[in-house]
């Protein structure tokens, strides 16, 4: 299995404007001041990336889609780990509206 490491620019649009998004609601919270904030988006994160990625295989796997010749795009990991600490903040961000 080989890496792909040539994408296309739009592909750099996504992730900037994931971790963008993902830092203006960290800011916005203020979540480097929590204690162990940090830690838990780490965590939840990695979790929404090894489920990705695992989804990514049993998907290639089944012939459910296909990269050409083997070339896995590094990049959709990063954004699977951006996804997840945006969506970590998201959900924290709702449950502070709720409560």
């Amino acid at each position: 299995m080989s890496v792909y490491f040539d994408f296309p620019t739009g592909w750099w649009v996504i992730i900037l404007f994931i971790y963008g998004l993902y830092l203006y609601l960290f800011l916005q919270r203020k979540s480097y001041q929590r204690k162990g904030e940090i830690r838990n988006q780490l965590i939840f994160a990695t979790i929404i990336l090894i489920i990705s990625f695992t989804i990514e295989v049993i998907a290639v796997n089944l012939n459910v889609w296909t990269y050409f010749p083997g070339n896995w795009p590094i990049i959709l990991w990063v954004g699977y780990f951006g996804s997840g600490l945006l969506g970590y903040q998201l959900v924290k961000k709702i449950e502070e509206l709720l409560s």
